[in-house]
């Protein structure tokens, strides 16, 4: 099965200081996006982390849809044209044309164009960490699968939208954009991220104890609306897809239609400053989160 890494947040480090008026990226962790590869490469190691890249600048990707042979064809006798004249004069009878063919969903299908990221503002804790965009968002084809963390990823999307931002403590965020042929394909994605995120807590303690770390996590739903769950791990991270140290992460889900998007970031214990998010604060933000999805563009015809 081909995956594909995020762009922005592979491995566990920290932002450079502001230079030159802007922000110089070095490796960033959210706890976002797990390492793997495009199709033909070496099978990804859980949990590795990968080298850094700039935003803005896609990777590789994998083809994921098995280019179709042509099926062979016998020859026919060539057939009488109905719109042509009758022999001896007269008018033609027009043929009505039939309909083209339907052309199956999948990840090749039309889907929606991906809305506008949240603006920084938008963003949980936007007083507090006073989020900056990273770089403009980077839209590509997406992937057969798309690692989201350590728990979770996404599979069958068309396109995938990657925003990065970073706040005044130097930690960033990031909101991933998907979107898929129809609602219902859209609607399996989500439901399978939220299935997965509801086993995380398990699979994050397994990755700390294969890692020599106290198995410590907590994993909590924290605030829920129609198509949307937010979710917080506490947890003491496996460095290599998260920044090392404790830290708490926190995860927004939401689908509408054929749209699904994942706002991540982390709080390390030692960021200062009370940056606890209440259940309505989390609530909030996935209400945001549904607005912008729901600017998304119908598909366009097939």
């Amino acid at each position: 099965m081909a995956t594909k890494t995020s762009i922005l947040v592979r491995t566990a480090a920290a932002l450079c200081a502001v230079t030159a008026g802007g922000f110089a990226l070095t490796a960033v962790g959210t706890g976002a996006h797990a390492s793997a590869t495009a199709q033909g490469d070496a099978t990804p190691v859980p949990f590795a982390s990968t080298s850094p890249q700039v935003p803005g600048t896609p990777t590789a990707t994998a083809s994921d849809i098995p280019s179709g042979q042509p099926e062979p064809t016998s020859a026919k006798p060539a057939e009488p044209d109905p719109t042509a004249a009758p022999p001896g004069g007269g008018v033609a009878t027009p043929v009505p044309a039939s309909p083209a063919p339907a052309k199956p969903a999948g990840p090749g299908a039309a889907a929606p164009a991906a809305p506008a990221p949240l603006a920084p503002s938008k963003l949980p804790d936007a007083g507090g960490a006073a989020w900056k965009p990273i770089a403009p968002p980077h839209t590509q084809p997406a992937v057969q699968s798309v690692g989201l963390n350590e728990c979770a990823t996404v599979k069958g999307a068309a396109t995938w939208q990657q925003q990065g931002y970073v706040s005044s403590f130097k930690t960033p965020a990031v909101q991933d954009t998907f979107t898929f042929a129809d609602p219902e394909t859209a609607r399996r994605a989500y439901e399978d991220v939220l299935a997965a995120m509801n086993t995380c807590q398990q699979q994050s303690r397994d990755a700390q104890s294969a890692a020599k770390l106290a198995p410590d996590a907590v994993v909590t739903t924290t605030a829920a609306v129609t198509g949307g769950t937010a979710y917080a791990r506490e947890w003491t991270a496996v460095p290599g897809m998260s920044a090392p140290g404790p830290q708490t992460g926190h995860v927004y889900v939401v689908q509408r239609g054929g749209v699904l998007a994942v706002l991540q970031f982390a709080v390390p214990a030692a960021t200062p400053g009370d940056h606890t998010l209440s259940a309505d604060a989390d609530r909030g933000a996935l209400t945001e989160l549904a607005t912008r999805l729901e600017t998304a563009p119908a598909p366009a015809p097939r």
